[in-house]
């Protein structure tokens, strides 16, 4: 089932002209991928955040050759809005909803194997940390 969104894609960081490459990259990355096509763009130059933070974004219009496709675009390119804008009622085959949520399911799977660790790595350099800080550890390392 095709569908078309709008989605506002952000990009964040510093210096200004890195974002605004990167941002450029993003979109010309988009445009390549099988499957969506953008139907209309826009893209709002960089502004100044905070502390010489930069953001940028870009609002696109695109038709998704299947959910799975617009899927794909929310997984890899990380939308910070998505609208629907052709359809009332979201209809899939148990097949098609099936695949996408397997896909959501494993790539939640790899975030929280990530998170999990790099929890477990900060907790073993605050350890270390804090043993270098002690006073009463120094004296037994010495």
């Amino acid at each position: 089932m095709a569908v078309s969104v709008r989605a506002i894609v952000e990009v964040m960081g510093f210096p200004k002209e890195h974002v605004d490459e990167t941002l450029l990259k993003v979109l010309e990355n988009l445009k390549k991928e099988e499957g969506l096509k953008i139907t209309k763009e826009e893209i709002v130059p960089a502004e100044v955040m905070k502390e010489q933070m930069f953001s940028s974004f870009f609002i696109v219009e695109l038709s998704c050759a299947s959910m799975q496709r617009l899927h794909h675009f929310c997984f890899f390119y990380l939308p910070s809005s998505l609208e629907l804008l052709d359809q009332n009622e979201v209809m899939m085959s148990a097949n098609e909803f099936t695949s996408v949520m397997n896909d959501l399911l494993a790539a939640l799977h790899q975030y929280n194997m990530t998170v999990s660790n790099l929890h477990a790595e900060s907790e073993v350099l605050r350890m270390k940390l804090a043993k270098h800080e002690d006073p009463e550890q120094k004296k037994k390392d010495m």
